[in-house]
């Protein structure tokens, strides 16, 4: 309960803090530079019980361009634009999972690490014609091919499809903005066994052998909070839930929590800023 005051205070002081009286402009530049540190605290892979800590260190560009946008939301920090019809666009879906090490989670000593997992592929997404609860609302059709890095030698981890409901509003000041997203997700047979396959080899008296099965992967709920004090300084907070009630693999030696949390925050500070703006419209 400590550590989950400590991750959750900036949260909450990012929804109460007075804001300065200096005027935001109404679009944002095209590219910025900014220094500032990420740090996440949660599950290990889906449905571990152990937690581990990822700290990335920022600095980073940003880049706002018509058709792809780098660095600009924590929650997903690639975004493109390829086509759009009104409310309806047709764009690239990212996803990343941090590299595991086994010694560090009981259910998977003596296995092998779990390497760096990245996932892209297309997202088609609608938006509610009427505004929901005072916000943007936005339903996307999601599909992903996941490869796992170890070096330079990639390996093939099969697909992962979901369908996420997506929810942006401002709270309490202008300033601030809540993103709330839920994502059931489904993936494919070597995808599943990426995380939950325990081969015969690595089979312990208390860890049968299991072979992942396709179907059902679990569903995310996310609450993002961004707040800018300033022209320069913001601060990002969130927290995710996974849902592995019905889980396809639930019987997986490796599947050991059916409830997780995760918890990040970063710091942002604007070190420079081109005089070009970004479009309003993506």
């Amino acid at each position: 309960m400590r550590k989950f005051a400590i991750m959750l205070a900036p949260l909450l002081l990012g929804l109460t803090a007075p804001t300065l009286a200096e005027n935001l402009s109404t679009a944002d530049p095209l590219w910025e530079v900014r220094l500032g540190g990420f740090g996440r605290y949660g599950e290990a892979y889906p449905g571990s019980t152990e937690l581990q800590v990822n700290v990335v260190p920022l600095p980073f560009p940003i880049y706002r361009g018509k058709f792809l946008r780098l660095g600009d939301r924590t929650e997903k920090p690639v975004r493109t634009r390829l086509l759009r019809w009104d409310k309806v666009k047709l764009d690239i879906d990212f996803g990343l999972n941090f590299p595991v090490d086994s010694d560090d989670i009981a259910a998977r000593r003596g296995m092998p690490d779990l390497d760096l997992l990245a996932e892209v592929g297309p997202e088609l997404e609608f938006q509610f014609a009427e505004p929901l609860l005072g916000g943007e609302t936005r339903l996307a059709l999601q599909a992903r091919g996941a490869v796992s890095w170890d070096g330079l030698s990639p390996d093939w981890r099969g697909m992962i499809l979901s369908t996420e409901l997506k929810h942006r509003r401002k709270v309490f000041t202008p300033r601030t903005e809540l993103y709330t997203r839920i994502t059931p997700e489904f993936a494919s047979r070597d995808y599943m066994d990426f995380f939950y396959g325990v081969p015969e080899a690595f089979a312990t008296a208390t860890r049968d052998a299991y072979r992942a099965r396709s179907g059902y992967l679990g569903t995310r709920l996310s609450f993002t909070v961004k707040h800018r004090f300033n022209r320069r300084f913001e601060v990002r907070s969130g927290l995710r839930f996974g849902l592995y009630q019905g889980a396809r693999n639930a019987e997986s030696p490796l599947l050991t929590r059916d409830f997780t949390n995760s918890f990040f925050l970063a710091f942002l500070w604007k070190f420079w800023e081109s005089e070009a703006r970004a479009a309003e419209d993506f």
